[in-house]
């Protein structure tokens, strides 16, 4: 999610993101700690060791606050299109990589490919979104994950 994403991904990666995921597991949702924005960037952190949102943390603690930080980047969406990797197409996405879905259309959320679903922070814990909902992916390191992988 930052322009200075990292090349490569972590050694231990798939654990740090599946340390995340479980983590996660039944943390009730709270604006500025878990949230779809910062659950993204936590995931970026987990494969990367990059927090593309360093400067968003404790900035906010509300949806009203959300919105007022979010607002120069355009939204949630914005967030994403600035903070993210290079765009790829939603089915070839990889672990780790960042989705927008537009599960409910009011409220664009940010969610993690988990290797068989896309994955968003939920009203308690992490919540499993339709594939279908996702209209956008974006990579989570500045390479693909192949060559990550024999780098």
């Amino acid at each position: 999610m930052s322009a200075a994403l990292p090349a490569h991904r972590l050694r231990d990666w798939p654990e740090r993101l599946a340390a995340l995921f479980a983590a996660r597991a039944a943390e009730p949702f709270a604006w500025g700690r878990h949230d779809c924005c910062l659950f993204a960037a936590d995931a970026v952190l987990a494969v990367t060791g990059h927090d593309p949102a360093a400067d968003l943390r404790g900035a906010y603690t509300t949806a009203a606050g959300a919105a007022r930080v979010l607002e120069p980047f355009g939204g949630v969406a914005g967030v994403a299109i600035a903070r993210a990797g290079r765009v790829v197409p939603v089915a070839l996405a990889q672990p780790g990589d960042v989705g927008l879905s537009h599960q409910d259309p009011a409220r664009p959320t940010l969610a993690v490919w988990g290797g068989g679903a896309w994955h968003a922070a939920g009203a308690v814990g992490v919540v499993v979104v339709p594939t279908e909902t996702v209209v956008r992916a974006w990579r989570c390191t500045a390479e693909p994950l192949e060559a990550a992988r024999h780098g």
